[in-house]
């Protein structure tokens, strides 16, 4: 009976074309500490191995261990392993990571879209156990999903618009010989049976694997959002990226590229001040340390983003990869994420077009949101004034803040910020707050329409609370038989010009817009956009 051969876990990675000719050491992180091992002569391989030098150092917690003991225990310390093969085989570097190897690498020198697109085209689709996505949202959402047996896509509710397809797992289709397959982004794992000879037959047939298109099959759709490959438009829109984070833009935001377990993490710190760690990633702790006349691309990708677990190891992640911004490039919608740009199909920005071109305006004139200048500082109206002063001068009911117990909700709500007599709902929010405050309105007003309809209870404490307003208000909100048809909902964006509103609106602003247009009207409300621009207020 033939000898069984090691069953292996491996994870690799496949450099871009423009480094297979490299010397090893140069895929590697420029920090990275490592000594060269030589592989031995009778494997024949192209190819080296680097084992990270070790470190030991106590983890934090054990000086708390000491404080109970009343000594040092020498016991109490950490030491993590990590390593790396690469190999050429037909004119291309593999990397083999073992341990944190992965942190050893220059990961900008490695195909970023090698280990999903590897994984879907050796997956059976059908057989899912669990998908990463990252919701091109104004707010950036990574999410996990897992099944409890192999499933195909459709199971994990993925929104083939606005999600990135970041990581999946499943089981291999016929004819790959993989098994327990899983790719994100530029890693791909899998387990198989093989002595350490056949390195360089995987290798080759995981390259083979790669040039494969077989993922449109089943997962076309993953281009809806595609990844921009060619390297001007690349390094034009790293131009722009730098000016965002030259001028501490405020739609630049800091987060981690990929999704961690949070309970085992211990604080975050950057290059430009390591020493600092804190609880939650603090984008100006790196803003606010950066030199503008010094600070370049090239820097952005070297600066990291530490991450501290609770047993005192600490990776590092690229800042680069840690950015996300949006920019608007007139007929494409191009959004930077895990150190990649990506680029929105132009059917879909198509298609959010014309449904947004059935929002209408609203008929109602609103005042102008005041600004005036204070000490030297721009200021600006805060919604609250703002509804008190609309409220007093239209004759409109007052409801910012009038708060509604609901039991379908997470916390009480607000049914509006003001409401007419002709039961037009409108919800206010200022456009300075950007994408997220907008959200945050349209998120607001198709809940409050939604429960309203379909939620007796709420309705009656919501006539309580009108009652309380003016006796006058409580029965706009029938507690029987409501009509959705009667009312409009009515989204206020202060700081907006009314004709131009929908235009200027940020990209998955209109996504959402338009979903919660589509939402509301298959209920029967009517829904409706207005805009009040800034005036200067009188006495400034």
């Amino acid at each position: 009976m033939p000898k069984r051969k090691p069953y292996r876990r491996l994870n690799v990675l496949l450099a871009k074309d423009e480094f297979s000719d490299a010397e090893y050491r140069d895929l590697l992180s420029p920090d990275a500490k490592v000594s060269e091992l030589e592989i031995e002569e009778g494997h024949g391989f192209d190819g080296a191995i680097y084992v990270k030098n070790p470190e030991e150092k106590r983890p934090r917690w054990a000086q708390l261990i000491d404080a109970l003991v009343g000594t040092e225990v020498g016991q109490l310390s950490n030491r993590s392993s990590s390593a790396v093969f690469l190999i050429r085989v037909s004119g291309k570097v593999l990397a083999f990571t073992f341990g944190y190897g992965r942190f050893l690498l220059n990961l900008g020198c490695f195909q970023q879209d090698f280990g999903l697109k590897t994984a879907l085209n050796t997956l059976n689709h059908q057989s899912l156990r669990s998908v990463d996505l990252h919701t091109l949202e104004d707010q950036p959402i990574q999410k996990r999903s897992q099944a409890a047996r192999g499933s195909e896509a459709s199971v994990f509710g993925i929104d083939i618009f606005r999600d990135v397809l970041r990581a999946v797992t499943g089981s291999p289709r016929a004819g790959v010989g993989f098994k327990n397959i899983s790719g994100g982004d530029a890693i791909y794992s899998f387990n198989q049976e093989m002595l350490v000879g056949e390195m360089p037959r995987v290798a080759s047939r995981l390259v083979y694997f790669y040039q494969l298109d077989l993922y449109k099959d089943s997962f076309g759709w993953v281009d809806n959002i595609r990844r921009i490959k060619d390297a001007d438009t690349v390094a034009k829109l790293d131009d722009f990226l730098l000016d965002a984070v030259k001028n501490k833009d405020p739609e630049l935001i800091i987060t981690l590229p990929e999704v961690v377990e949070w309970d085992k993490v211990m604080g975050f710190s950057f290059t430009r001040a390591k020493k600092d760690l804190t609880p939650v990633i603090d984008a100006d702790q790196y803003l606010n340390n950066v030199d503008a006349d010094s600070i370049s691309t090239e820097s952005i990708r070297r600066d990291r983003l530490f991450v501290t677990d609770v047993n005192d190891n600490e990776f590092g992640y690229p800042v680069y990869s840690c950015l996300y911004l949006e920019l608007d490039s007139g007929d494409t919608r191009k959004v930077i994420f895990g150190g990649t740009w990506y680029e929105i199909d132009k059917s879909f920005m198509s298609s959010v077009d014309s449904t947004l071109a059935m929002v209408a305006l609203s008929d109602l004139e609103f005042p102008g949101v005041y600004v005036w200048e204070e000490d030297g500082k721009a200021k600006i109206e805060t919604e609250g004034d703002y509804n008190e002063r609309v409220a007093a001068a239209q004759g409109f009911f007052l409801l910012d803040k009038k708060l509604v117990k609901c039991t379908k909700t997470t916390s009480p709500i607000e049914l509006c910020d003001l409401l007419t007599q002709d039961k037009q709902l409108v919800h206010v929010k200022h456009r300075k707050g950007g994408s997220a405050g907008l959200s945050h309105l349209f998120a607001q007003g198709s809940v409050s329409a939604e429960v309203m309809l379909g939620d007796k209870e709420f309705r009656k404490k919501a006539r309580t609370v009108l009652r309380r307003v003016d006796p006058r208000a409580r029965d706009l909100v029938p507690l029987n038989s409501l009509r959705s048809s009667e009312y409009e909902v009515i989204f206020l964006i202060l700081g907006a010009e009314g004709q131009s509103l929908k235009e200027k609106l940020p990209f998955f602003s209109k996504v959402n817009l338009t979903r919660v247009y589509e939402n509301l009207s298959q209920r029967g409300f009517t829904v409706k956009i207005a805009g009040a621009s800034q005036v200067e207020r009188d006495g400034a």
